[in-house]
Order: C-alpha cells, then structure tokens, then sequence
C-alpha cells in the first residue's frame, strides 16, 4: 500500500502544493493482496481501528531518487515500454536506502492523532526546474507495531482515473499490530474489577459466586477472504475458539452472564447461530470429580467454495457476522463457585486460552493468560481436649461459628449449597450448623473467607463445664493446610463424687457394711445348730 503515481506532462502553476494525510490502521496482518493507494480516501479501510502515537518524517527525496532511476532506465531501450518503465521505478524503490540519501531534505515530522491521521500540509509539487517531487514518508519504529517491508513512496503527481490532479492526497501505509494480549480478571456482580489481594489469592466462601472477565480482541482482518490459484474462495480465518478451565475438581460452573464488545452487549441468541457454547461441570451435571469450565467454537473452517461449498457458506456467514466486531476487544462474564468438594486452602486456578488458525498455517496460534487470578477457600482445624491433659481429646462438645461485625453478632448456617449468616437473637441457634468434637477431639471449619471468627460452646462434653468465653480465631492462607496451626481448646473437668472423710456419705456405708456382717454371723449360727 505505497503510493505508485506515474510521472505526467500534465501543467502545474509554479509553487504549487499538495497536502498529504497518512492514516495509519491496526491490522493484525498485512493483507492477503496489494491494495494500491488511489490517493483519496478509501472505505476498503473504514473497517480498521485508527492507530494513533505513530511517528512519520516527510523526506524530499527526487535528487537521490532521479539518480537512481536514471541510472536503471540506462539499462533499458531507448524506446522501451511503459512496463518496462514500471518495473524499474519499482526496482528503485525497493532498493531505495534513506541512509544513503545524500541530498534529502525533511520537511517535518507528524505523529497521528487519534483517529490515526497525520498530515503533512504545502508540500512543494515540482522542484525549481519544473520536475515533479518525489517523497518518503520514513516511520519511526513503535513497540507493537511492524511497518511494510518498503518505505511508503508519493511520486507527483497524484491523479485521478480522469486524469484530474488530487491536491488532497490520502495514503493508508501498510503495517501490522501485535495482537493486545488476552486478559483474565475477578470482577464483582457488575463487572467491575476487584482489587487483587495482597495474600496472592482471592478467598470465597463456598457457594457464593465467584465473577470472571475475560478479553480478546477481535482480529482486524477476520472477514478476510482467501483466493487461489484455481480462483476458489475460503474464509481466511479458519479458526477461532475460546477455553475456560479450573484446574481443580470440585468447582462448578455457574453460568455465562453476558458477552460484550468493545463494552457493547451481543446478543447470544445471535451469537450462538455462529458458535456453539458449551458449558462444564455446571449445576445439572455436577461431578466433584470433574473440572468446570466452557469452550466457545466459533462456526469457521477451511473449507473452499470448490470443495465444499456448504461448509464454506457456514465458515463465510460466521466471518461476516465477526466482521462486524473486527477490532474490537470481546469480552466474557461469567461465574464459578466453590462447593463443599473443593479442596481447602489450596490455590484454584482458572486459565483462558484462545486457539486461531489464519492463512492456512500449519500451526494454530494459541494464546493464554499469564498468570491468571487465583482463588481459594480457607478452613481451620480444632481439637477439644481436657485442661489438665492436653493430649486426651474429648468427644461431644458442640460449637456454633460466630462472626462479629460492628456491635451485631451473626452465626453460620450452613444449607446444602451455600453459607449464610444469621444475626445473634438471645440464646436461639436453632438454624445455627452445629460443629461436634469427634471421639479423638477433633473437628474442623471450612469453606470460609479469610477473616477473624468465633466458636461458642453451646454443650461441653459430658463430665466437663461449658467454656464461659468464646475461642477467637483467625483463619487465613495455611491456616488449614498447616498442621501445626491446629488449635487446643481445652475444658475443665466438673470433677468425679467421692465423699469426703467424716461426712456423711461415709456413715451410710458404715452402716450398710455392719449389716451385711451381722445378717451372716446370724445365719452362720442357725447352720450350724441344725446341723
């Protein structure tokens, strides 16, 4: 896309100029054919993003330019062809090395705004000797962005199919964008981003929904089309998929929320006429032993109008409808939650990959998520034992889990999918989850965010008074995985009922003993007379 105007006889008034706009356009390819600049403005364009913060020099460069051509068309005929003449502008150009252009002169530097223009304005049309003005435009080179393997010419003057002179001369250099990177981040119910935590992972309570975004942006060339040698048509992009996966079990997916682009909703019914969604490990298939997540496969394939015309049709349908979004960052809600099968205090992951094909490449481009948030549930483990031997665990002692927020207590219910908290009312837990001390002592909380907590003792193990204080504790990363972060709590034995020396308890079995004796001396002397 560089401009290639013939040089003409055609009359020019002395000191005329030519205003000349650049648009710069993000393209994620360069085009599958040459498009040649007509020197006004093209809607084969209008479909690309402006690229803007891209630095231009404007170089008069027709002394060092005519030399070079001189020199080449020496080698030709002296009534050589129009082609032939062609051919060697084109030989210079592609040969042409600014650095080795001695007599050019700059006449300015430009940096496209933001719609990607930049414009050059009273560039002079002939030099003092009445010969047209030839000009590079040299780019500077801009992290993310590949310019055209050649320079972008204007060699005066620029005419239009009738021959009319264009004084307001539009040129659209070639070049290709490095693709923005895939993104993955936890937002809240309204899409908006949560801050990361400092702890390194996002903790959840089981069942409460945890909301992701994912991003890609649309290639700018996804309706491309191909054409071979033998005139048949495919769509240029064969491929284009999207994969979400949890790499632990125990996870469930919930839902796709919405799908956006460029903060635009799409609508899904629409959406999924060109791509088939298919969901993981959701509410209706639960398996704690399987992995949630979804695959989006968009409807694009290789196929040729000559070979397969049907599939084809499908693959061009499914092109024109991404066109319309070419460009565009493409963004997914949705949402997973922990369940009581996840794994405690161990780190969840959750990537995203996007997997293209384009130009018939050997290879799929796959692109994923670097280090994608991470997210987890926390847990803390107990042991009941005895104040005076804290290595005897003790069974049958009963908690409540009590969070304190202000002056307002509130205790944990547990149902079958999630956590709530219920406020304090007096000595009522009825609704409370109750959590028992097992025969060695031990039990254990979880499935609960990080935070600072409570067990009230509401039934101490037989034998043993009712702790009169709450036991705070902290749960927190490892506070689970950690064995040594287990924690004792211990309760004071009610003491056993024997009777004191002298009180009364011993008199009874005095009493009692003698008797017994006096019944046996008493029968031991009957026996012994009737004998």
């Amino acid at each position: 896309m560089f401009g290639v105007f013939g040089i003409s006889e055609a009359a020019s008034a002395a000191g005329a100029t030519v205003d000349v706009t650049l648009h710069k356009k993000k393209m994620d390819e360069f085009p599958t054919k040459e498009i040649q600049n007509t020197g006004e403005e093209m809607s084969e364009f209008d479909q690309y993003k402006a690229l803007p913060g891209v630095e231009f020099t404007a170089w008069d460069i027709t002394t060092d330019f005519y030399k070079k051509l001189d020199v080449e068309l020496a080698k030709l005929p002296e009534n050589h062809s129009d082609a032939e003449y062609d051919a060697a502008v084109k030989k210079v150009k592609q040969e042409f090395k600014l650095a080795d252009a001695n007599n050019a002169i700059s006449k300015g530097t430009k940096t496209t705004d933001k719609d990607g223009l930049a414009t050059f304005e009273d560039l002079e049309e002939r030099d003092a000797g009445g010969i047209y003005k030839v000009y590079l435009f040299d780019e500077t080179e801009k992290e993310g962005v590949t310019a055209g393997a050649y320079p972008l010419f204007l060699i005066l003057p620029a005419l239009k199919e009738d021959g009319t002179p264009i004084k307001d001369i539009h040129l659209y250099p070639k070049n290709k964008v490095k693709p923005e990177d895939i993104d993955k981040e936890i937002v809240d119910e309204n899409g908006k981003p949560i801050t990361a935590p400092t702890e390194g992972r996002y903790d959840y309570e089981v069942g409460k929904e945890i909301y992701y975004r994912a991003t890609f942006t649309i290639p700018s060339q996804i309706g491309d089309e191909l054409i071979g040698e033998d005139g048949s048509k495919q769509t240029r992009y064969s491929k284009l998929n999207f994969t979400d996966a949890v790499d632990k079990t125990g996870v469930k997916f919930e839902s796709i929320s919405k799908i956006t682009a460029d903060d635009q909703e799409i609508d899904l019914t629409e959406f999924q006429k060109h791509g088939t969604i298919s969901l993981k490990n959701t509410e209706s298939n639960y398996d704690k032993d399987q992995f949630a997540g979804f695959e989006i496969v968009m409807n694009l394939n290789n196929a040729t109008n000559k070979n397969d015309d049907p599939n084809y049709q499908i693959s061009r349908a499914t092109a024109d409808y991404l066109k319309n979004y070419a460009g565009q960052k493409l963004a997914i809600y949705y949402a997973v939650s922990l369940t009581d099968d996840t794994p405690v205090d161990e780190s969840v992951e959750n990537s995203f990959t996007v997997d293209l094909n384009h130009d018939n490449s050997q290879e799929d481009e796959v692109q994923t998520v670097v280090d994608p948030p991470v997210v987890t549930t926390g847990g803390r483990k107990f042991i009941k034992v005895d104040s005076k031997e804290l290595d005897q665990g003790l069974a049958g002692a009963e908690f409540v889990v009590i969070k304190t927020e202000g002056s307002e207590e509130y205790f944990l219910k547990i149902e079958a999918k999630t956590r709530t908290w219920v406020k304090v009312v007096g000595d009522d837990y009825t609704d409370a989850k109750i959590f028992t001390s097992k025969d060695d002592g031990t039990f254990e909380v979880t499935g609960l965010t990080y935070g600072d907590y409570s067990l009230r003792e509401i039934t101490a193990p037989n034998g043993y008074s009712k702790l009169e204080d709450d036991f705070d504790f902290t749960i927190s990363k490892d506070s689970y995985t950690d064995e040594a972060a287990q924690l004792k709590i211990a309760n004071v034995t009610k003491g056993g009922f024997l009777p004191s020396t002298g009180g009364t308890g011993i008199i009874a079995f005095l009493i009692i003993g003698m008797g017994l004796m006096t019944y046996a001396y008493i029968r031991y002397r009957k026996l012994n007379q009737d004998v």
